[in-house]
């Protein structure tokens, strides 16, 4: 192997080590729950008029468990407006819409998908089954 083969391999290997990674996969949801423990943030959030950011956890279509931030226009009874995923970069977090992360990571098996948020949000008619996923 030359010297250049030998420095696109080890650049190969620093970027995958130092790729972006969505937090998730989990088979059971406290592990999901977990993650907002490591993030410095309410639970609920204003968002702009209307509109909260919530601390959630998403279920996929295969039962994993994904922890999420979920917007809920709360004029509007509790529709959910966006949703984030979590990426995990070396010592913070950043947020993936969803829509991206679907296009971007191929996450075909997220959806359709479940979803509850952290704490009971006023007047949200959607979640019907809180705490349950609905």
């Amino acid at each position: 192997m030359d010297s250049e083969e030998k420095e696109t391999k080890n650049f190969n290997a620093s970027v995958e080590a130092n790729a972006q990674k969505i937090i998730g996969y989990y088979k059971r949801q406290a592990w999901a729950l977990k993650v907002f423990d490591k993030i410095e943030q309410d639970n609920i959030v204003e968002d702009g008029n209307n509109v909260i950011l919530a601390s959630s956890v998403i279920q996929s279509n295969n039962d994993l468990f994904f922890p999420a931030f979920i917007r809920i226009n709360t004029e509007e009874n509790g529709k959910v407006v966006g949703a984030y995923l979590i990426l995990e970069e070396e010592d913070s977090f950043q947020l993936l819409p969803l829509e991206r992360a679907l296009e971007e990571f191929k996450l075909d098996e997220l959806i359709p998908f479940k979803y509850r948020t952290i704490e009971k949000i006023d007047g949200d008619q959607y979640q019907v089954n809180w705490p349950e996923f609905s």
